[in-house]
C-alpha cells in the first residue's frame, strides 16, 4: 500500500490539519526566504495602512501591526500549502 493511498483512509479534515502543519514547518525550514518576503510585505502593507487612514504610529504599534499582518500572512501559506496537497490526494477541490 503506497503513501497516498494511506493519506486518502484519513478523514480530510484531518489530512488538512496534517498538511498545514507541514506548510507551517516548512515555512520555518525549507521557505525561509518566503517567510522573509512575508515580512518585508507586511512592512509595505503596514506603511500603505499609515497613508491610507493618515495615521502616525509609534514604533512599538508598528512593529505590532507588522507583526499581526506577517502572522495573517504565514497561516494563509500555511493553509493553501496544506488544502493544496489534499487536493492533489483526493483529486478534487477542496472548498471552505
Amino acid at each position: 500500500m503506497n503513501s497516498r493511498e494511506v493519506q486518502n483512509k484519513l478523514p480530510v479534515n484531518d489530512m488538512i490539519k496534517r498538511f498545514t502543519l507541514e506548510g507551517n514547518n516548512r515555512l520555518e525550514k525549507q521557505y525561509e526566504g518566503t517567510k522573509e518576503a512575508i515580512k518585508q510585505i507586511a512592512g509595505e502593507k503596514m506603511k500603505t495602512f499609515m497613508g491610507t487612514a493618515d495615521v502616525g504610529l509609534g514604533e512599538e504599534e508598528r512593529e505590532r501591526l507588522v507583526v499581526i499582518i506577517a502572522g495573517s500572512m504565514m497561516q494563509s501559506f500555511s493553509l493553501g500549502y496544506g488544502l493544496g496537497k489534499v487536493e492533489g490526494i483526493v483529486d478534487r477541490d477542496i472548498y471552505l
